[in-house]
């Protein structure tokens, strides 16, 4: 599995024109190589010069993006000072990444049959075991963080941090996913009922932490 800055210009466009038609409304069984081509702007060719299926195609596409939105989420929380501005962070990525993005990648990875699912984890089981320690050495950032700040009781272990944290962020993903569904515009930016519904889940994280 390659880094997302080892994939070349020309993969990086064909990973990229699989999501341009599937925001134009296609679905994955429906593509062709050569409907992924001209998406990307090169020749068909071109394409079997990278990959030599579409199945290929897919299967390293769904690991790019993930790895992107990793690395996206890792400088996103990095940059933050303190415990509740992280949280906030997290929470502004969670919204960001289901009206932009989460969909397309979601339809990427649904379109993999099961032994397309076992090859990508073969394959790519450094990444995944890479972005699980990523996110393991996050949690213990942001625990002793708010362990720094007196916001985590004396008695909440790392364990129980992370239950209450990815428990609640799950909780706000759902309801996120609700307001999206039912919202003409589709635009929870600065919408009273996002800035609601983020103060609620800060509130609930630290009171379950003391």
């Amino acid at each position: 599995m390659k880094l997302v800055n080892e994939y070349s210009k020309k993969e990086i466009s064909i990973f990229k024109g699989i999501m341009d038609l599937l925001n134009q409304g296609y679905r994955i069984h429906e593509m062709k190589v050569a409907d992924i081509a001209a998406a990307a702007g090169i020749g068909k060719g071109t394409v079997y010069e990278y990959f030599a299926t579409k199945e290929e195609i897919i299967r390293q596409a769904v690991s790019y993006y993930v790895y992107e939105e990793y690395e996206r989420f890792t400088a996103l929380i990095s940059n933050q000072r303190n415990f509740r501005d992280i949280i906030a962070q997290i929470m502004d990525y969670t919204v960001d990444m289901l009206e932009n993005r989460f969909s397309s990648l979601l339809f990427m990875v649904l379109d993999l049959g099961h032994s397309d699912i076992k090859q990508l984890i073969s394959e790519d089981s450094n990444l995944f075991t890479e972005i699980r320690s990523g996110v393991l050495e996050h949690i213990e950032q942001m625990y002793k963080k708010g362990k720094e700040e007196k916001l985590i009781g004396k008695n909440v272990a790392v364990e129980d941090f992370s239950l209450v944290v990815y428990g609640i962020i799950a909780a706000f993903t759902n309801e996120v996913i609700f307001l999206l569904d039912t919202r003409k515009d589709k635009n929870l930016k600065n919408s009273d009922d996002l800035s609601e519904l983020k103060e609620r889940a800060v509130k609930l994280i630290l009171k379950a932490l003391k």
